[in-house]
């Protein structure tokens, strides 16, 4: 597969590609998502996506496509869009999951609040994930370049990223497209790391390698 053959588009609003996302989405957390939502995951997540103004929204997305057949994602907001953001979306359509999100939610709340916690100026990738039978050709690489072109024209100063620390593949991507690590969670030293947070200024620009896997 060239370079060529990867078109990477603007998601657009349906319940198709709404359930897409929520299966990337649970991807790129390998899997946390579906167990903090439960069995609905899938449905809460893909009626939130078809709403505009929060960061799980259609709005957010690029999807990758390769002969007509959507083949990875990514998504990504400024730190200013993430503040004007509704925080109330997924509720809505939580039902009678509501409680146990609630419930999760407060669990991990210090974790939730490192994830989204962002310098001004910050463009977050909040999920990137590629179909498992396509990785290694070059998409998470085209996903991110393009996200990182999304972020350059809303005049960003710098990409951000989260990254399991265990998560050497998708690592070794993110510092080949000129991301460094700059602080981890849990922040105490007594621990090992769960989660990195890595960042790239956007007065750089670094090639990419075609050859990636992520998540």
């Amino acid at each position: 597969m060239s370079q060529s053959d990867i078109t990477i588009r603007q998601a657009r609003p349906t319940l198709d590609e709404g359930l897409k996302f929520a299966s990337y989405m649970n991807s790129a957390s390998n899997g946390g998502f579906a167990k903090l939502f439960g069995k609905r995951f899938e449905e809460i997540i893909s009626n939130a996506y078809l709403e505009p103004n929060h960061d799980l929204s259609y709005e957010t997305a690029l999807f990758a496509e390769v002969d007509g057949t959507i083949v990875g994602m990514i998504s990504g907001y400024t730190a200013e869009q993430y503040q004007a953001f509704s925080k109330d979306v997924v509720k809505r359509f939580a039902g009678r999951s509501k409680l146990r999100i609630a419930l999760i939610y407060a669990m991990i709340a210090p974790m939730m609040r490192f994830l989204h916690t962002y310098d001004d100026g910050d463009f977050y990738v909040e999920f990137l994930a590629v179909d498992e039978a396509q990785r290694g050709q070059g998409i998470g690489s085209k996903l991110l370049q393009a996200l990182e072109d999304r972020a350059r024209a809303t005049q960003s100063t710098q990409f951000a990223i989260d990254v399991a620390a265990h998560n050497k593949v998708a690592r070794r991507l993110y510092e080949r497209h000129g991301f460094a690590m700059v602080a981890r969670w849990p922040r105490t030293r007594i621990v090992s790391p769960n989660i990195l947070r890595m960042t790239k200024p956007l007065s750089l620009r670094t090639q990419g390698s075609t050859s990636d896997a992520v998540n």
